[in-house]
């Protein structure tokens, strides 16, 4: 019986060993939220030719989504980005001149990659991203393909 026990222990605990095995970590973003002079959202789905822009000027706009991205858990995994995903992009606008860019691309509802050249990283999310487009009560405009983050 104890070692019935024992063996029921050991299993437990190298399940919960291995449901620990991956790596998850947050965006430490190298600006504050107060550098951010705008945010440039940039959406499309399937083809970058359908791509619109938001321009969010609104200190708690700007403010929301900077805490939103710098509380996200994201794991160190690797997905296959899929053709025709919907695509949804953030250019951090800063004061000194400079920008930091933001890419994520859906594959599937809570369930993506999120990239910056910019931030030099990838890594996949189960956040919902591509739902700020949709949640940010802007005009959006048509937009060139050259002028999105890369």
């Amino acid at each position: 019986m104890k070692k019935m026990i024992g063996l029921i222990a050991l299993l437990i605990l190298m399940m919960g060993l291995v449901g620990c095995n991956r790596e998850t970590v947050n965006i430490d973003f190298p600006f504050e939220v107060g550098d951010v002079e705008n945010i440039e959202m940039y959406h499309y789905a399937g083809v970058p030719v359908s791509a619109e822009k938001k321009v969010v000027v609104a200190e708690t706009d700007i403010t929301d989504l900077y805490n939103m991205f710098e509380d996200l858990s994201l794991e160190d995994k690797q997905v296959e980005e899929y053709s025709g995903a919907d695509v949804t992009s953030f250019r951090f606008n800063l004061s000194d001149g400079t920008n930091y860019e933001l890419i994520y691309v859906g594959n599937g509802v809570k369930n993506g990659k999120l990239k910056s050249s910019t931030g030099n990283f990838e890594y996949f999310t189960s956040s919902d991203i591509g739902s700020y487009w949709s949640n940010i009560d802007l005009e959006a405009v048509p937009v060139e393909e050259s002028e999105l983050p890369k």
